[in-house]
């Protein structure tokens, strides 16, 4: 089969109705934990357990398809969300905000740039140009 010819979905994992193996579990996990939280009488709860169930499948799968790079998108949100730097890429601006295209109103005293005095190096003028040194 080395005629140059490629075989759509050669590497995509198994899935069933679009949905991945831990993305059924994690169905099937919620479906469990929300029989014992949320209901006592599991047969006569059954239509709701079974909505919440395939829901929360469906969720996680369009979820990760809602990524380009699915699960590793899925896992940088996430982590970004909760003020993690995500492994492997650049911190984002959120997460770095020394880098950002905000401008800060003051500068901290205890800073490298403050002690080495590089602010009087680096000054600019209001208007975002930076100003000619006389040295």
């Amino acid at each position: 089969m080395d005629n140059g010819e490629v075989i759509p979905g050669l590497n995509e994992d198994w899935t069933l109705g679009g949905a991945k193996l831990s993305e059924w579990v994690g169905g099937f996990m919620t479906f469990i934990i929300a029989s014992e939280l949320f209901f006592t009488n599991v047969g006569r709860a059954m239509p709701q357990l079974m909505v919440i169930f395939i829901g929360t499948t469906f969720g996680l799968a369009g979820l990760r398809r809602a990524f380009p790079d699915e699960e590793r998108g899925i896992r940088n949100a996430a982590m970004t969300a909760m003020g993690i730097p995500p492994p492997g890429i650049p911190i984002p601006a959120s997460l770095q905000p020394y880098w950002s295209g905000a401008p800060m109103r003051e500068m901290d005293a205890t800073t490298d740039f403050r002690r080495l005095s590089l602010d009087l190096i680096f000054e600019s003028s209001e208007d975002g140009e930076q100003k000619e040194s006389d040295s």
